[in-house]
């Protein structure tokens, strides 16, 4: 299952999360996200505001949830699911135009 998680890192925080994710290596972050059992789809920020998103997959939402609290004395997490162009016709195919 697909998660979107939109972040908005606290303004009083915003200097140890800077220094906290410029400082991780790729390894440590793929490490962070698999300890979870959590896999990136993508993830994108908006530096100067503090702000992102990223897709996220995985089979269980205990596990999402968990990856969200390493990140939650720093940052307000919103997450919701998600889905890709063939699933959603189909749920709409089925659901709502039958």
């Amino acid at each position: 299952m697909l998660f979107q998680i939109d972040y908005s890192v606290f303004q009083a925080s915003r200097r140890d999360a800077l220094t906290a994710f410029g400082t991780f290596t790729q390894e440590q972050l793929d490490s962070l996200l698999d300890d979870h059992g959590v896999e990136l789809i993508g993830r994108w920020h908006c530096v100067g505001e503090g702000t992102g998103t990223m897709i996220v997959e995985t089979d269980d939402a205990t596990k999402f949830a968990a990856f969200q609290l390493a990140w939650a004395a720093v940052c307000d997490m919103r997450a919701k699911p998600v889905m890709t162009d063939v699933p959603a016709r189909e749920a709409i195919q089925k659901y709502f135009m039958a």
